[in-house]
């Protein structure tokens, strides 16, 4: 994958997570450990959320 698809890919991923936390789905402890697992994923240098 390219560097633009892996971080379009993560934001997108980012933004579904901040909708579930918003929705009381997730704890703010597991969204910001999956948004850690996707960062490594997608191979991302630096986050921003």
């Amino acid at each position: 994958m390219s560097k633009d698809k892996n971080n379009a890919s993560f934001a997108y991923s980012v933004n579904l997570l901040r909708l579930l936390l918003g929705m009381k789905l997730i704890t703010e402890e597991e969204y910001k450990k999956i948004v850690r697992i996707s960062a490594e994923h997608y191979d991302t240098e630096c986050i921003y959320v």
